[in-house]
């Protein structure tokens, strides 16, 4: 006697004819202990190949700002204030999304598709004292790998993990940069990991991080209208740095 529904299938396309929108199959498993309890209890929550896109054109909207404004307007009457709704979800599974991100305000614009992307988190709860572990996985048509772990609870908001990105070619965001400097980035690629804390506290946002490690390998940058080397560089790292905000 699950209460469970399916949406296969689902496609919904921008006004220019691009895909918006997509997935294979969306599936929820309601539990009915949730007629029973406090809590909103879902057993299962699970996307499979789930694809996004997201542009800002040349008047600095996205393809979705006609959404944002339309969901952005005040009602009429303010509604009343109420406790928020108590959640528990054992299992959510994001596999293979992938998001499309394009900018078209710089003079080349900037393309990047992300994923397929693996998301997990289990045994979430909106209960205060709760820890709700989480892991991320993902990469980019460019070969950039991100991995994201950690653990996170509500009220107040606290979540502590480890996060590391690789093999970020610096080359491939020239778009986003080269309008604003006077240097052309011909190579160049770039990893960290490290340690984050972070939580809110009435005496300010606490956010350490820790054990922060970053490489930069074959860097080269050269001069714009022409091909002389301004800097060149085999390889930097640096190890084991901290930092802690709320102290300075």
């Amino acid at each position: 006697y699950a209460l469970s529904c399916g949406i296969r299938g689902l496609l919904i396309k921008d006004p220019d004819g691009e895909p918006f929108i997509s997935w294979d199959d969306v599936y929820v498993n309601f539990q009915l202990a949730s007629f029973f309890g406090k809590a909103w209890v879902f057993k299962e929550f699970s996307t499979t190949n789930t694809y996004v896109r997201a542009q800002m054109n040349k008047d600095r909207r996205f393809n979705f700002s006609d959404l944002i404004d339309k969901f952005a307007q005040a009602p009429e009457k303010p509604p009343e204030p109420s406790e928020p709704v108590a959640l528990r979800v054992h299992r959510l599974s994001i596999r293979g999304a992938r998001a499309s991100l394009t900018d078209m305000t710089p003079r080349r614009p900037f393309s990047r598709m992300a994923g397929p992307l693996e998301i997990t988190l289990n045994n979430f709860y909106t209960d205060p004292s709760n820890k709700n572990p989480y892991s991320f996985t993902g990469s980019t048509d460019s070969g950039e790998v991100l991995t994201w772990s950690g653990h996170f609870s509500l009220t107040p908001f606290r979540a502590a993990g480890e996060m590391a990105v690789a093999n970020i070619a610096l080359n491939k965001y020239a778009p986003l940069y080269e309008d604003f400097v006077r240097f052309h980035i011909e190579d160049g690629i770039f990893s960290f990991r490290g340690a984050y804390q972070f939580e809110q506290t009435q005496a300010g946002n606490l956010v350490v991080v820790t054990n922060v490690s970053a490489a930069l390998q074959s860097l080269k940058v050269i001069e714009p209208t022409s091909s002389n080397t301004m800097v060149e560089l085999a390889g930097l790292s640096i190890a084991e740095l901290s930092a802690d905000l709320l102290n300075r």
